[in-house]
């Protein structure tokens, strides 16, 4: 099987791609696979391997410069079809014009078959508004949040911060509508960190919101599977950011900087069999495909859902991976499943793309 491997692209997550990419190209097992790296460059550009990967060669992204390229998308694709004869895409891509359906709608215009959700769930899943709209219409429990009418280049810090205050209170959690890795989140507590969040992304994306902090315990839970089909939920992973009072970008990718913990240590073996459960409905209400991870607080309460990852990180300190290790998955036979869930689609949505069966669900419980 020919795999062609993304990394990098346009949006703020570049370099967490190229983290992400690194672990997967060290990790897919060239015994069973012909590995292309594809980098993709912050101005667009894609830069596909001119040969796969050797046995035992690591890739750089320095290696670019004698890739065949620069090409534009599409004539990149030509070639990975046409020559490299490529079989599968992992786009291992994080962010904006890589994780948010713009990618994926163009494997499916070439009916290429691709690792992870198509490009309506990933278009959904990435907008966080549009994520609360649809997970809320199904009772998903939902931080308390501030939507405001206005949009963020027009956006007054004094109005739009008396107006959150007033609706949910603070400390509160601005956030743009379409990132991830905790870029574009800010925690506020006065008009003066509202506008400094507003100065560092105005211009950059559209839309902002808030939602009301939450006093509990932050977890994640990962899903694997394709929607109609078969769902395993991962093991949840507790975290506790050792330096910082939240889960900050920072936290997430400074070696030691974030304690993670399966199963989370607040939770009993109901709690985790609720929030696995919770994640799964996450998953088929997004109708993501291949991998999900859906992270929480949970309080006194019950859980809430912050947002689900269509592409969650593959780096060293990822949370996925440690999930599959904890129920018995190394990250090669992870990366083995994952395309193997890519083909199963590719294959049933040939073969019978209306009448799928309701998903069997199954949990695995911490190791």
């Amino acid at each position: 099987m020919q795999v062609a491997v993304l990394a990098g692209g346009r949006s703020p997550e570049h370099d967490v791609s190229l983290a992400s990419a690194s672990q997967v190209l060290l990790h897919l097992d060239r015994r069973r696979y012909g590995v292309w790296p594809v980098f993709l460059d912050r101005q667009g550009t894609w830069w596909p391997a001119r040969q796969p990967l050797a046995s035992g060669g690591e890739w750089r992204r320095d290696d670019a410069a004698a890739a065949h390229g620069p090409l534009r998308p599409g004539a990149a694709l030509d070639f990975l079809i046409d020559q490299a004869q490529i079989d599968v895409v992992m786009p291992i891509l994080h962010g904006p014009y890589g994780e948010d359906g713009t990618v994926q709608g163009m494997f499916e215009l070439y009916d290429l078959p691709f690792v992870g959700s198509g490009c309506a769930a990933s278009a959904v899943a990435m907008d966080k508004l549009r994520t609360r709209q649809v997970l809320a219409a199904v009772g998903v429990p939902l931080a308390k949040a501030y939507e405001p009418s206005v949009p963020l280049a027009r956006a007054d810090a004094k109005f739009e911060f008396a107006r959150m205050q007033a609706a949910i209170g603070t400390p509160a959690f601005v956030k743009v509508d379409a990132s991830g890795s905790t870029v574009g989140v800010q925690r506020v507590t006065t008009a003066a960190e509202l506008e400094s969040f507003f100065q560092g992304f105005r211009g950059r994306f559209r839309r902002w919101f808030a939602e009301q902090a939450l006093v509990g315990e932050e977890i994640t839970v990962a899903v694997l599977g394709n929607t109609g089909d078969r769902l395993q939920a991962l093991p949840p992973v507790g975290i506790y950011p050792r330096c910082d009072t939240w889960f900050t970008h920072e936290a997430k990718y400074r070696p030691g900087a974030t304690e993670e913990v399966v199963p989370p240590r607040g939770l009993d073996a109901a709690q985790i069999a609720h929030v696995q459960e919770l994640a799964m409905r996450c998953h088929e209400t997004l109708v993501c495909d291949g991998m999900s991870r859906t992270d929480m607080i949970v309080t006194s309460a019950g859980p809430f859902v912050l947002e689900t990852n269509t592409i969650p990180g593959l780096t060293k300190t990822s949370l996925l991976p440690q999930a599959a290790a904890a129920a018995g998955l190394s990250f090669p036979a992870l990366l083995d499943r994952l395309l193997e869930l890519a083909t199963q689609r590719q294959v049933g949505e040939n073969a019978a793309p209306l009448g799928r069966t309701l998903p069997t669900r199954t949990r695995i419980a911490e190791a």
